[in-house]
């Protein structure tokens, strides 16, 4: 979007009344509070009151326009009773741009008809040409772009008559872009350069700015004009955040998101398309939030997150529904998304909403007719009307669009037909991916219970038989002694004989606890996880959440993986502390087995056995395991979701 430039303020006379007031003085485009603290504090006359609701009016237009709407209506009301018709035509000049801005473009058209004719009526052609550039906006906006280059063309004609620069600078941007929105980069970096000179010319920060925006915009589609489209586009973003300025500071953040979108750095893109969605949020800017609903959705398609891309871009067209290019951007993408989704009805809706909007645009031939009556305004400088450029616009390009619009349909319908086959085709192989890996999972998970089964039946078979007998042999040895004399050293030998024993014993119910813990199947995790750290001296134990109890095969799976990870520390680390911590939520099972020994290079030193064995068990619960390691020591952190049942099991 174009600025709207500061004109016509007495900005001495301001100062002057602020000063003797003992307000604090504004300064040009910052302070608007002192001016409404002039208006409430001063005594004002109506000429001094008119020239504080004109700059009022203006600072407010773009970032917040229904402040600018009441200035302008308080103004108006009072350049009419003073007969004032040059600041009544500027005070109607800011009621149709700050409709504008809220995309209330019918209002809009109200009250630039009449600031034009007004203007028209007391000859005044700087408010003219404003008007004029204004409406060229406002046509471009609505997908009217044959109109808004005849608007833009009689502002360059007066323009260039006033050898108004600043005006002509902000005409050629206009017609820049609306050829960029016809698809015809040519002409656009003719007329961004020719206001750049301008900008340069007069060391205009702003003006640059915009156009840094709009040649990133050109560049992006260039071949090989990756750096100059983000360039441009960051030194937009520095002067526009400099000038404090958000609806400009947004465009630039949608801009710069363009440029990485284009050339597939999605991570940078949705960055920026966030920032400027909650910048745009934050200012009201109903055509800014759509436009960054919209990249949202573009980007999001292409992460392969359709149902948040289908999300944005509904939102994008609830937002705001009269900007004809973000409908004709949507509605192209809204297909493919439902096509990935599945959802065949939505598509074919949407796919007859973009053929319906196809009928606006334009072809190769009809750019060609308006390229030709901008040479004849250059060359002829003459008067054009709007029934003229009808009647060569009918003449030149009928039969055209036509042609155009039925190939334009022909291709999009094979494109669609083309994405469903490769879109079919995909889910197919998902499936059939999705199928190998549940066999795969339903293998390791039949492994890992034999192995349960097997380490319990293992466990009660060394506590309940070889446990008893090794007591039953601890009971009767001292019996089988009896009153026998024994020497000294047979003595100490049976002792010793003994005390081996009661080692074994103990030895024995250590490996069945360990196999298949009692604590565990009684207690739950944080219990025999609690009991096993204490036992190593350097091992500490944290727990949060709730102590609800999991399924048996869910809490011998995580006992098991973090035996086996402290079991490595011990063997591995060389380390003087582990950490094993373990949180429980309803929806969701975290542990972390953390040591501060040598760490090993994860890209050299291949997995063990161990390792490999722990990916699985916990690939067979669907979850994930990441490894953190450095000279400092090594991390290893598994990640489970839960279900309800899960949960409540």
């Amino acid at each position: 979007m174009e600025k709207h430039e500061r004109r016509d303020i007495p900005w001495l006379r301001l100062l002057l009344i602020c000063l003797a007031f003992g307000i604090a003085a504004p300064v040009l485009g910052q302070s608007l509070d002192s001016l409404e603290q002039a208006l409430a504090t001063a005594e004002l006359t109506n000429a001094e009151k008119i020239d504080v609701y004109k700059e009022l009016a203006l600072g407010y237009i773009n970032d917040h326009p229904s402040r600018s709407r009441l200035f302008s209506a308080e103004g108006l009301s009072i350049a009419k009773k003073e007969g004032d018709q040059k600041s009544e035509s500027a005070f109607l000049y800011y009621l149709g741009s700050s409709y504008y801005v809220s995309t209330m473009y019918d209002s809009a058209a109200v009250y630039l008809d009449k600031a034009l004719a007004l203007a028209r009526q007391n000859g005044d052609e700087d408010s003219e040409v404003s008007t004029l550039k204004m409406y060229g906006q406002l046509y471009r906006r609505q997908g009217q772009y044959e109109k808004a280059l005849a608007r833009y063309l009689e502002a360059v004609k007066i323009g260039e008559q006033l050898e108004d620069d600043q005006q002509l600078c902000d005409v050629y941007m206009g017609i820049g872009g609306t050829y960029h929105l016809m698809q015809n980069n040519t002409q656009a970096l003719y007329y961004y350069g020719k206001a750049e000179k301008i900008a340069l010319k007069h060391e205009n920060g702003q003006n640059l700015g915009d156009i840094y925006l709009s040649l990133s915009s050109v560049y992006k589609y260039e071949e090989g004009g990756k750096e100059k489209a983000i360039h441009y586009a960051e030194e937009s973003l520095k002067i526009h955040r400099q000038s404090g300025s958000r609806s400009n500071e947004i465009s630039a953040l949608q801009t710069l998101c363009g440029a990485y979108f284009q050339y597939d750095d999605y991570l940078n893109a949705m960055k920026y398309a966030e920032e400027g969605l909650h910048l745009a949020k934050e200012t009201g800017n109903t055509n800014l939030i759509a436009h960054s609903y919209a990249d949202i959705s573009s980007i999001s398609y292409y992460m392969q997150q359709y149902e948040r891309s289908a999300e944005a871009a509904l939102v994008a067209l609830e937002t705001d529904s009269t900007d004809h290019h973000l409908k004709l951007t949507v509605f192209s993408n809204l297909p493919l998304i439902y096509a990935h989704l599945g959802k065949l009805d939505a598509m074919e809706e949407y796919f007859a909403r973009y053929k319906s909007a196809v009928d606006n645009y334009s072809n190769e031939t009809y750019q060609n007719s308006l390229t030709e009556m901008e040479v004849k305004y250059e060359t002829e400088k003459k008067e054009l009307k709007i029934g003229a450029l009808e009647k060569q616009r009918q003449l030149h390009g009928w039969l055209g669009v036509a042609g155009a619009t039925v190939l334009l349909i022909a291709l999009a319908f094979a494109f669609i037909r083309y994405r469903l086959a490769v879109s079919r085709r995909k889910l197919a192989e998902a499936e059939t991916r999705r199928l190998e890996q549940e066999q795969q999972l339903v293998a390791v998970q039949a492994t890992l219970d034999g192995e349960a089964a097997e380490r319990s039946r293992l466990a009660k078979d060394l506590h309940d038989g070889l446990g008893s007998m090794l007591s039953a042999v601890k009971i009767n040895l001292p019996r089988v002694k009896g009153d026998a004399l024994l020497e000294a050293v047979d003595v100490s030998r049976f002792q010793t004989a003994l005390g081996m024993l009661d080692d074994s014993i103990q030895e024995l119910r250590r490996v069945a606890h360990h196999m298949m813990p009692e604590s565990l199947l009684r207690y739950g995790l944080k219990i025999s996880l609690s009991d096993f750290c204490d036992a190593i001296p350097i091992a500490q134990f944290h727990y949060f959440g709730d102590e609800a109890r999991l399924p048996e095969k869910l809490e011998i799976m995580v006992y098991r993986c973090i035996h086996e990870l402290v079991n490595n520390a011990l063997k591995h680390a060389e380390g003087t502390q582990i950490n094993v911590q373990l949180i429980q939520e309803p929806e969701r099972l975290s542990f972390t087995v953390q040591d501060d020994g040598k760490g090993f290079d994860e890209h050299t030193v291949s997995e063990g056995m161990g390792l490999q064995n722990i990916r699985q068990r916990v690939a067979a619960f669907q979850g994930k395991m990441a490894i953190y390691s450095s000279g400092h020591g090594t991390e290893i952190h598994v990640e489970l979701q839960l279900t309800n049942k899960d949960s409540n099991d």
